[in-house]
Order: C-alpha cells, then structure tokens, then sequence
C-alpha cells in the first residue's frame, strides 16, 4: 500500500499552537502550498481530520478527483492544553525546546496525554490502512498526528516524536 501523509498548509493566524480546540481556516498562500503538494497525485481513498484546516482541502480534493474521503475523529491535534491559542514567543522558547526534548515530562498544563494521544491516532491509521481494498491512501492532518504516524512507521519512541519535523503542506509518501 501507498500512504502520503498531508500536513495542512498555512492557517489564518499565524503559527500558534492550536491543537485540537482552535479550528482556523486556511489562507489562500495555505490552499495554494497543499495544491502545490498533491499536483498530479491520485488516491484511492483520503481519510482526514475534521478540523476545518484539513477537512476542507480533504474535500475539495476528493470532489475533484472524484475520490472517496471520510472524516475521523481521532486524527484530530493532540490537546496543547493551557498553550493552544499561543506562540511558541508567547509561551516561552526555553519552555517549548524542553518541552519537544521531553514531551512526557514537561507537556503543557491540561495537555492530552501523550501516549493516550498515540493509541488514538494509531488506532485509526490501523483501521485506515487495514482495508484490503485500497492500494493507496492520503492521510490530511496534522504535524503532530504526522508525527505520531511517522514515530510508528520509523521505529522512533513516541517521547521523540517533537524531533521530527513537519513542514506546511508537506506531502511524504511511505510504502507500508
């Protein structure tokens, strides 16, 4: 099977950590970077977060490639607690460094535990990817289920998931 994983492009509002509460749409520049990552692809199947900077580029594409797309829940952000709404100046740089160098033992307060946060997501891309029938799927969601996706696919320990970077609208593509 092919999977590509999508981050969504440049939401309204800056860089900010909006986690799973703050649902900004995209800018145009943000339509335009995922357009410019998925030209000339095609899918069998788009599953994608139901946070409108993803969900709303699922279906676009799906309408216009005439592709099957379901919304899951769980490919949601993962809870930032009291930092979503932020920037990383806000909270403070030395803070936010600690914090993707030891994400279990210095997670912001209120945030999604993450290893719940994990099996929530790996869940889903077990489901995702399990059906026999589609040989290739694109994932539309977000850096941090990005790289809970990618910490399982690469082996990598959970704790170093914030090691792994995601850019806007990058568009990777694995053989699984």
């Amino acid at each position: 099977m092919t999977l590509d994983l999508l981050r969504h492009g440049e939401p309204e509002g800056g860089r900010l950590y909006r986690g799973n509460l703050l649902d900004d749409p995209l800018t145009k520049k943000g339509w335009q970077q995922m357009q410019a990552s998925t030209l000339n692809k095609h899918w069998d199947f788009i599953a994608t977060s139901p946070m409108i900077r993803c969900q709303a580029f699922a279906q676009h594409l799906s309408q216009t490639l005439h592709i099957e797309m379901q919304i899951f829940e769980s490919l949601k952000e993962i809870g930032f607690g009291n930092w979503q709404g932020k920037n990383a100046q806000q909270i403070g740089q030395q803070t936010v460094d600690q914090f993707k160098q030891n994400p279990v033992d210095n997670q912001p307060s209120g945030a999604e535990n993450l290893y719940a946060f994990q099996a929530r997501v790996l869940d889903v891309f077990t489901q995702i990817t399990q059906d026999n029938a589609v040989q290739s799927v694109l994932i539309v969601a977000h850096a941090g289920v990005i790289r809970a996706i990618k910490s399982h696919l690469l082996h990598l320990p959970i704790e170093k998931m914030f090691t792994i970077e995601v850019i806007s609208a990058s568009c990777e593509r694995f053989k699984i």
